[in-house]
């Protein structure tokens, strides 16, 4: 059944009426992704009841799993840490690790030791690895065979590993001391003739990563080469784990997320419903730079005071050349980012991207600028309005095409240098073209028209 609005009011009605058993059946009927949404829209008391509902349909663990970050981190705060470990013992090691991420570090020790020993374990061995690696994101839950087996013979061996791992999409064959010798897609293995040896069936030299590699590579390559799941591998190429589709679906969210708030200099942490003290907290010092790059603008117009004083309808245009180029600047920017993060542009490249986005730029400027130049002239009128056209056109065209040398440079540079390409980019670019497009329309004015 589909969730409306009007069983969302129907099942918050129940939660505050205390009819849980209603509620339970309600509930009964809703997938776990449409019982998630019910979360956002509900008082702390109504999360408590709901919760309980819940663990006592057993749905607990994979109802929140679908919660978005910000309001599993709230809901898990309000759970006793005996509730959160139960939720743990039923879900994937990969799984319970995000589980564990989201809440604060000062409990993580309380809620391990209280886990079974396999549970700890398996848990324990993925924290090893930083957040950002692949090994943090693998999981143990994968089916293998013996490079010795016939078909017939791995059939049987992946029908009795089936209990233990979800959704199998490929078969990975190892040597005897543990090395990833091939992979079979499970489709495959279970189509052939019985006695085919596995050596006949399996990819060799299958794509991995190592337990240290960057999760953004991992998802890079299941993208580009169309993978369902990335192995892992350890220095000695023997088989630790398996990084499956959900995990790499959710590496590319994060990546994403990553890369659209840094571009405007926010922080991850900074989400919807995150406190307002936390929320200054992370966004203040980049809206400080911000404010040392706009009084940087501000400078340049100071020098042009007298320019300005003489010739006041200059100033009107000022707004407009370096909005343009900050827009083009930034369309430029987005585009370089997502390049490099898709894997479409190295820095081998980067001059030839960097011309591109300057032509596009320049051709936008030509068609801006004539425009901005028309309005000018009819706006004006005197004997000063063509020369007055003349500057906002030349104006807007330089400053358009320094945008996008300048959107597709910073990306390219920050790359260079090993920081994050979206790392506060706009802020950057922003100060570009803000300063540059006030010297070029005011000097410009100057030299033009006086």
């Amino acid at each position: 059944m589909r969730l409306t609005h009007t069983h969302v009011d129907y099942i918050r009605k129940l939660l505050a009426s205390g009819a849980v058993n209603r509620a339970a059946v309600a509930l009964g009927k809703l997938h776990p992704a449409d019982i998630a949404e019910i979360f956002a829209s509900l008082a702390t008391t109504e999360t408590a009841t709901l919760l309980s509902v819940l663990f006592g349909q057993k749905k607990a663990g994979e109802v929140l799993a679908e919660l978005p970050e910000g309001i599993l981190q709230d809901v898990l705060e309000q759970l006793e840490d005996e509730r959160i470990v139960r939720i743990l013992e039923n879900l994937d090691p990969n799984d319970a690790l995000q589980f564990l991420s989201t809440i604060p570090v000062e409990r993580h020790e309380k809620i391990l030791d209280k886990l079974a020993a396999s549970t700890r374990n398996s848990l324990e061995q993925l924290l090893i690895y930083p957040e950002d690696s692949s090994g943090h994101w693998m999981t143990n839950s994968f089916m293998s065979v013996s490079t010795t087996t016939t078909a017939r013979e791995a059939v049987e061996e992946i029908r009795q590993q089936s209990e233990r791992v979800e959704a199998p999409l490929y078969v990975y064959v190892l040597e005897e001391d543990g090395k990833l010798a091939g992979v079979i897609p499970l489709r495959r293995m279970v189509t052939c003739p019985p006695n085919t040896p596995v050596r006949e069936l399996m990819l060799t030299d299958p794509f991995t990563v190592h337990v240290h590699t960057d999760r953004e590579e991992a998802a890079s390559i299941a993208k580009r080469y169309n993978l369902l799941a990335v192995p892992v591998v350890d220095d000695s190429h023997k088989l630790v784990g398996v990084i499956p589709g959900d995990s790499l679906f959710d590496v590319m969210e994060k990546e994403a997320t990553e890369d659209m708030y840094r571009l405007a200099g926010l922080s991850e942490a900074d989400r919807v419903f995150t406190p307002v003290s936390t929320a200054f907290m992370k966004r203040f010092p980049w809206l400080w730079i911000n404010l040392g790059t706009a009084f940087l603008a501000s400078t340049v117009v100071r020098l042009f005071e007298s320019t300005i004083a003489q010739f006041a309808t200059l100033a009107a245009f000022m707004p407009v050349v370096a909005g343009m180029g900050g827009n083009a600047g930034n369309q430029s920017l987005i585009v370089i980012t997502r390049g490099i993060a898709l894997g479409e542009l190295e820095f081998s490249s980067g001059l030839k991207a960097i011309l591109k986005e300057a032509a596009v730029g320049l051709f936008l400027g030509l068609v801006g600028g004539t425009a901005a130049a028309v309005i000018a002239v009819l706006t004006t009128g005197g004997e000063r309005s063509l020369l007055l056209g003349m500057v906002v056109f030349c104006a807007m065209v330089l400053n358009l095409a320094l945008a996008g040398i300048v959107g597709a440079t910073i990306p390219l540079l920050l790359r260079a240098i090993g920081r994050d390409p979206a790392l506060g980019s706009n802020i950057i670019v922003t100060a570009f073209t803000d300063s540059f497009g006030y010297l070029l329309l005011l000097g410009l004015g100057l030299a033009i028209i006086f």
